[in-house]
């Protein structure tokens, strides 16, 4: 088998030769040249900063320039294996694909749905549950229509076909509000654990003043010679190394080391 039999053969194509410059290191490379450009052009242009500019870009090495994006299209479309796409493509409507619509469209007020504006509401969950119901129903009728008379089911195919095709149209209405979400709880994530940052360096900095008032109630102890006890403290040099464990003790529990 010759090399484009082989191709020809294979079900995904080769990955361009270009991926193995995705490195880590060159990631920091190109990383260090943006800021090396950024202090020469302070107060310049910022997209000359980055080094998106060509003069810029041409001073890159080969394998640092496939790490650059290029820019997006003027137009907003772009081609992926051979089909056209758009950048700022919408959900296009079920009447727009020509799929009858079993629930209220956001786009269309109640009152333009032929009198059903009272009948007709906007609870997502309800219309779901219902369309799960009628296409249990439909699939048994469909089985029922196979036993009796098979030549009868392209009704039922196409009843099936319309209640998934707005089970998953209705679905994907909701992506907007689930990345949304997915975001707010993000960022409370991480609110949470700049919370915890703060409190935890708060307790390490009680124990360390805690610490530090105990070094300084020592020092006073030893310049008169005795102890609260009255008994003689032990030697300078001892005291210091007792207090340095002290200290990396707390450190250590408080970092969990």
């Amino acid at each position: 088998m010759d090399e484009d039999e082989g191709q020809l053969s294979t079900t995904f194509p080769q990955p361009p030769p270009f991926y193995k410059h995705f490195t880590s290191q060159n990631l920091e490379r190109l990383k260090e040249f943006q800021e090396s450009t950024n202090s020469k052009t302070q107060g310049g242009n910022p997209s000359e900063a980055l080094g998106l500019i060509s003069p810029r870009l041409l001073n890159l090495p080969p394998e640092l320039r496939y790490l650059i994006p290029p820019e997006p299209p003027a137009d907003g479309k772009y081609r992926s294996f051979g089909l056209p796409q758009n950048i700022n493509e919408t959900l296009p409507s079920l009447q727009e694909i020509g799929i009858e619509e079993l629930y209220p469209s956001l786009s269309v007020p109640s009152s333009d749905s032929e009198g059903l504006g009272s009948k007709w509401t906007l609870d997502r969950a309800f219309y779901l549950k219902k369309m799960a119901k009628s296409i249990l129903l439909n699939f048994l009728e469909l089985v029922g229509v196979l036993s009796v008379n098979p030549a009868q089911f392209g009704d039922k195919i196409d009843h099936l076909k319309t209640l998934f095709v707005n089970s998953h149209h209705l679905i994907n209405e909701y992506r907007p509000h689930q990345a949304r979400e997915t975001l707010i709880l993000m960022m409370e994530d991480q609110l949470e654990k700049k919370k915890a940052e703060v409190e935890g360096i708060k307790r390490m900095k009680q124990k360390i003043d805690d610490i530090l008032a105990g070094l300084g109630k020592n020092a006073l102890e030893l310049a008169d010679g005795v102890d609260a006890e009255g008994t003689r403290p032990p030697s300078p040099e001892k005291k210091r190394k007792e207090d340095q464990r002290r200290m990396w003790h707390v450190l250590n529990e408080e970092l969990g080391m």
